[in-house]
């Protein structure tokens, strides 16, 4: 049986479709599309996506220690906005994190996933820690 290696464009691609499906659920559930006076701001997600793959360009690692990086830090920032969900399931806790209704608000879910994306980057990338993953 023939291996094919697949390269690192083809895992970034994958986890940039995956990350607009998910981008695109959660505008569409939680007013994730926020409108400004300049436009379009983009969602916190999207945002740490863009630095975890700085910090993946930064340390030129292989394809499957960028998959794994990505995969951390995606799960992180999911278990994160879950316990601000009302119906999603965390991976490890399952709803055991699941906060109150009053304080399910858009900031928060926001603040959350942020915390969540810079200590997951700063444990599997921590080169990056003070010039890409500035809280």
């Amino acid at each position: 049986m023939r291996r094919t290696h697949h390269g690192l464009s083809s895992v970034v691609s994958v986890i940039t479709v995956a990350v607009g499906l998910v981008l695109g659920a959660s505008s569409a559930c939680s007013a994730g599309s926020v409108a400004s006076s300049s436009g379009p701001v983009r969602h916190v997600v999207g945002e740490w996506n863009a630095a975890a793959l700085q910090g993946i360009r930064d340390a030129r690692l292989g394809a499957p220690m960028v998959a794994r990086a990505l995969a951390i830090v995606h799960t992180c920032m999911y278990d994160a906005w879950a316990a601000f969900d009302e119906h999603a399931v965390g991976t490890q806790l399952a709803g055991a994190l699941r906060r109150p209704v009053s304080e399910r608000t858009f900031a928060n879910k926001q603040e959350a996933i942020s915390y969540a994306a810079y200590r997951a980057l700063v444990d599997v990338l921590p080169a990056d820690m003070k010039s890409v993953y500035r809280p």
